[in-house]
């Protein structure tokens, strides 16, 4: 091992795990961690398709999102909620960390065997949970991190297998089949492309590129595997009553509508525009978030070392560039689609860590730095606006400002940077999680006597997301929440004259609605806005960011 690599003892490795399993643990059930804007569309299909009482089909409140993904998600949700009898946000997502927990597991074993070190198996653990991509997809109720696992599984077997140079063999080919399957019934059929054709590189670069003799010997267990995938998948058609909304809804819309250029010229949409190829270029790096540096030199030197890797690490580069070259093709392009090879990436960094040039991985430690200075700088403007005495704990500025002190002694040190910088990270998601502690405490909740007044009520809620609305239902539990678009907001007097109970969003310090005599306020809590049209974002460049980005949400009753 290089002599700059890193090393851990038995404390710093039990540290380190429970440092991350903190990160991915605490503020669960939060409304305001970090997650993408189709988990609530999501949890409501679970909720419905739970209320009706059956596993298929699906149901959903708009007919285009019916099926909008297999169904694999929404059973694992039906289970974590008991049938949604215990329908808490914290119960839908546990069920996502355990499986980024599982996918850090075998990224750890791979790097074990990869880097004959179990210093470098936890290194590539840590790294990949230290991916933002990871972290803001792997711990929520979302698709990420199951179809990631499922995906991965065969390929770190392969690894981990004494000679992983060998054929696949018929055995191993019906398992990977089911696994494929499995991640296909959580996310797409198309997931049997880049599988199969990362199978099919890396047995054909095993046997020499003797294209005959991979014919005759490899290309039939390939074909085996995904063809017992698409069996898994197929379960939901012969299980599903109305299969013919599945061919409308999800094979057609979901999938093949992916390429569908709406009139512009293909090619023109592949090199140019927020969809084009150069969005996926830059995916890998983007989802590693403050490692993006060290992804790109990782890339640069796998690059330059290129004729000196091993079979098994041209797997995980295999692996990589299949899923970028196929999902370049649908004319939709997300970082999204390439998480599944965060688990090779990480393992990569790994093994590559001690020839990472020390300023790029310090460019990530500055960053730390300046977004825990800015947690607390966010913290101070919300305690003035809101001007009722301390938001935050003790802690919170202890935590804060011993994160900030790390991150400065480490880099005028230097020397530890490439030990630091990771869990400095997981220490800076740790932090996030502080954050929030106003807005998912008693200030950002609408308290008993709001609840009760709302249960059994119908009544419009504000959304800037498809199915936002539903996060009311976790607020007000027993309610039957309505959307309107923010960015159609209509006027309270609109509100009041079609409805007898409403919820408005207003900036901190609004008294508009109070003083409004035909109106009465319920209840409120403490809003977190994290999307932002233009006039707000240009509002914020000039300097008013509190006003946008702090709120408040009223539940507001019209007098008799």
């Amino acid at each position: 091992m290089p002599s700059d690599a890193v090393r851990f003892t038995g404390l710093t490795a039990f540290l380190s795990i429970a440092l991350a399993l903190a990160a991915y643990f605490f503020a669960l059930g939060s409304d305001h961690a970090a997650t993408n804007g189709d988990e609530l569309l999501y949890a409501q299909i679970t909720r419905l398709t739970a209320e009706n009482g059956h596993w298929l089909p699906l149901q959903s409140e708009v007919e285009r999102h019916r099926n909008t993904k297999p169904p694999a998600l929404f059973w694992q949700g039906i289970v974590s909620t008991g049938w949604a009898d215990h329908y808490k946000l914290w119960r839908l997502r546990y069920p996502s960390v355990l499986y980024t927990l599982a996918l850090a597991g075998l990224v750890f074993l791979t790097g074990r065997k990869l880097g004959g070190t179990a210093s470098t198996g936890l290194l590539a653990a840590l790294v990949y949970l230290a991916f933002f991509g990871t972290y803001r997809y792997g711990r929520v109720f979302l698709t990420s991190a199951p179809e990631t696992f499922w995906l991965f599984l065969p390929f770190c077997l392969l690894l981990l297998r004494r000679r992983p140079v060998a054929p696949i063999g018929w055995a191993w080919a019906a398992a990977f089949g089911l696994m494929f399957g499995l991640a296909m019934l959580y996310k797409s059929f198309a997931l049997a492309v880049p599988a199969a054709a990362g199978l099919a590189w890396w047995t054909l670069d095993a046997r020499g590129y003797r294209v005959g003799t991979w014919l005759k010997h490899d290309a039939p267990q390939i074909v085996l595997a995904g063809l017992l995938s698409l069996g898994v998948f197929s379960l939901w058609y012969f299980l599903d009553p109305q299969r013919h909304l599945i061919i409308a809804d999800f094979v057609l819309d979901e999938n093949v509508g992916k390429f569908d250029t709406e009139g512009e010229n293909y090619f023109a949409n592949l090199l140019w525009g927020g969809s084009s190829i150069w969005r996926n270029v830059v995916s890998y790096p983007i989802n590693a978030g403050l490692l993006a540096p060290a992804v790109i030199a990782v890339f640069v030197l796998g690059f330059l070392r290129r004729k000196e890797q091993t079979g098994s690490e041209k797997l995980l580069w295999f692996w990589l560039i299949t899923l970028f070259a196929v999902f370049s093709l649908p004319n939709q392009r997300d970082e999204r689609y390439l998480l599944p090879g965060m688990p090779a990436l990480a393992v990569l960094c790994a093994l590559y860590w001690p020839r990472i040039p020390l300023w790029l991985l310090g460019l990530g430690l500055l960053a730390v730095g300046v977004i825990a200075f800015g947690m607390g700088w966010g913290a101070l403007l919300l305690t003035r606006d809101l001007a009722a005495g301390p938001l935050y704990p003790w802690y919170f500025w202890a935590f804060l400002a011993g994160l900030i002190a790390f991150v400065v002694t480490i880099l005028f040190r230097r020397a530890p940077i490439r030990s630091a910088v990771v869990p400095a990270i997981l220490l800076l998601y740790l932090a996030f999680g502080l954050f929030l502690i106003p807005f998912d405490g008693p200030r950002g909740a609408f308290d008993r006597t709001a609840q009760d007044f709302a249960r059994g009520k119908a009544f419009p809620a504000p959304v800037n997301f498809g199915a936002r609305e539903e996060i009311y239902r976790f607020l007000l539990p027993g309610s039957n929440p309505r959307p309107y678009k923010i960015k159609n907001t209509p006027s309270l007097d609109e509100l009041r004259a079609n409805n007898g109970l409403f919820i408005v969003t207003v900036p901190l310090g609004d008294r508009t609605v109070e003083a409004d005599s035909r109106l009465r306020v319920v209840g409120s809590r403490l809003q977190l806005i994290d999307r932002f049209n233009n006039a707000e974002t240009v509002d914020m460049l000039r300097g008013n960011v509190s006003r946008n980005i702090f709120k408040e949400d009223l539940l507001v009753e019209v007098k008799p």
